[in-house]
């Protein structure tokens, strides 16, 4: 049809008036280029551009309504399909899935999609059938085991449902899957004895287990009747993850003597855990867009599941998405175990959109609502960190500090932050007797030996001892250009320029776009007699657009030489 030639050549220009969500616009003006906003082509390349700004909720309605004028266009179809689901409009998306299935029918999401509306149904037979009519390899060989799994367990099917996720039981990404949806089938089944051996198989040997496991095997002793041995569980996680929610809300409940349900109480919810723990292995993968879809099916099977909202807060939030990110804690249940926690990525959200004074009464209520919890401080001295308030930063870990009653290993990073807030706020000697003290709790935190150790090689204190410091701090993280600097400066500063050179030129290798990194490794040229090649690196690193002071420094050392600014 002469329409989709229209979309050839509108996706090629692509003008980014077109796109705009001005509302002269909207009411069908023609544009510029001579089209209208309100044509196939108009609405198609402002669903575009509104998917590269991320804003899926303006992609799925610009794509929308081209789809109204274009009905049979693959390429509008697609495009909404996949701008619903991100937006979460899952019951919108299931009715493109006949389409879709006519245009490709191995097409993989919008098969998952149709299972997922069917097992919502309840439609156990259908799924089944899908799986059946569908393809088998590639993505589908991971996937039709699960579907094939909860449809017969929703079935009460049990052998078929072992043996169907048996099949994942070495998939080399979804192995870790298997082990984490193992015990829930068979508590799901009905199998007590098989569920506590496959929850204790899960666990064993690993000193952190995940979060969920620990809290579904509590959860699945106390139906049990064996409260002690659900406490003694979580008291043994506690240790090792002693602020995390989940188990904190876990031994409150035990506290209370409430009934406790299962972490998933039927083969829909089975689904849903299904498709939130694949989203967690495809996210470590590098696997992002299609596991912040899989959320999404996730909450469409289960609108309860706050585990999937905070993942999918935190997938938005590592994409600078904090607007999104912003909007998907605020779904958090005021009732979840991670109900502080989102309030608290929430402020963070607020924070980097601009809004820092609403920000900081956020966390200062929180602060104040809870006066034993140092969360809210230690989030409020974070974001004065990042925003380079130094006094105010440490203020606010002093003050957070002041909440915990004994300093365990764990607290290094506390006194890490508060040092560097004191150091770059010209407190060295409270930033210094906090390095060390947060070297006392963690002796070979190699963060911290790198900072305390350049920062005395850089002030001319300790410089052998510093040097060491950072000997080992390379062991321990070789590839990290940062420390791998302080290495080649600690050496400049002992007057070893030829080994300077060689630990700088490897640091610019590792993190070539940071101008002090770059400018070190022009003074350590200039030193061994290669000038031409330190002024080139000077003028680079003026490129990279460092802070003023440090630009004002190297272009006088482009100017003068090295010699003049040191004996200076």
């Amino acid at each position: 049809r002469p329409v989709r030639a229209a979309l050839l050549l509108a996706a090629s220009l692509l003008p980014l008036a077109a796109c705009s969500s001005n509302s002269s616009m909207m009411s069908g003006a023609p544009s510029r280029g001579g089209y209208r906003l309100d044509s196939p082509y108009g609405n198609f390349l402002a669903a575009r551009h509104a998917r590269q700004m991320n804003d899926n909720t303006a992609a799925a309605n610009y794509y929308m309504r081209a789809l109204r004028e274009d009905p049979e266009s693959a390429l509008l179809t697609q495009g909404a399909f996949i701008a619903l689901i991100a937006d979460g409009r899952v019951n919108e998306a299931v009715v493109l899935t006949p389409s879709l299935r006519q245009m490709n029918p191995s097409e993989y999401l919008p098969r998952m999609t149709q299972a997922s509306a069917l097992m919502l149904a309840r439609d156990y037979d259908a799924v089944l059938r899908l799986v059946a009519e569908g393809p088998s390899g590639g993505i589908h060989a991971a996937f039709n085991p699960l579907l094939q799994t909860f449809a017969y367990a929703g079935k009460g099917e049990a052998d078929q449902a072992i043996a169907s996720l048996q099949k994942l039981e070495r998939h080399p990404l979804f192995s870790g899957v298997y082990m984490h949806l193992k015990p829930i089938l068979l508590d799901i089944l009905n199998q007590p004895e098989p569920t506590e051996a496959a929850y204790r198989e899960a666990i064993e040997g690993r000193e952190r287990a995940g979060t969920r496991q620990i809290d579904g095997f509590a959860r699945f002793l106390e139906r049990q009747g064996r409260a002690a041995d659900a406490r003694r569980l979580l008291e043994e996680q506690m240790v090792f993850n002693p602020d995390n929610p989940v188990l904190l809300t876990a031994l409150r409940r035990l506290d209370s003597k409430q009934p406790s349900a299962p972490l998933v109480g039927n083969a829909v919810e089975g689904m849903a855990e299904a498709m939130f723990a694949s989203a967690s292995a495809l996210g470590r993968s590098d696997g992002g867009d299609l596991a912040e879809l899989h959320l999404q099916l996730a909450l469409f099977m289960r609108p309860d599941l706050d585990d999937a909202r905070m993942l999918l807060g935190d997938i938005y939030e590592s994409r600078e998405r904090y607007d999104q990110a912003l909007a998907m804690y605020a779904r958090v249940s005021p009732n979840s175990a991670y109900a502080e926690s989102a309030q608290l990525r929430q402020a963070w959200c607020i924070s980097e959109l601009g809004r820092t004074d609403e920000a900081v009464r956020i966390l200062r209520r929180m602060a104040s609502a809870d006066s034993n919890s140092p969360r809210a401080l230690l989030t409020l001295a974070d974001m004065y960190r990042q925003m380079e308030k130094w006094p105010d930063s440490a203020r606010e870990y002093t003050a957070a500090l002041a909440r915990i009653p004994r300093l365990e290993q764990r607290h290094w990073t506390i006194l890490f932050g508060r040092g560097v807030a004191y150091e770059r706020s010209k407190q060295f000697d409270k930033g210094e007797a906090d390095m060390l003290k947060a070297l006392e709790l963690q002796p070979d935190q190699p963060l911290v030996l790198n900072y305390l150790g350049y920062s005395w090689i850089d002030m001319h204190r300790n410089i052998e001892r510093a040097t060491r410091m950072i000997e080992r701090a390379v062991q321990l993280r070789p590839n990290d250009g940062a420390i791998v600097d302080s290495l080649g400066w600690a050496l400049y500063r002992l007057a070893r320029y030829d080994e300077a050179v060689v630990q700088l030129e490897r640091a610019v290798e590792l993190k070539g776009g940071d101008p002090v990194i770059t400018d070190h490794l022009g003074d350590a040229y200039w030193r061994v007699g290669r000038q031409e090649e330190a002024k080139f690196q000077w003028r680079r690193a003026l490129g990279l657009k460092p802070e003023q002071e440090l630009a004002l420094q190297v272009q006088r050392k482009i100017d003068q030489g090295l010699d003049p600014v040191a004996a200076k």
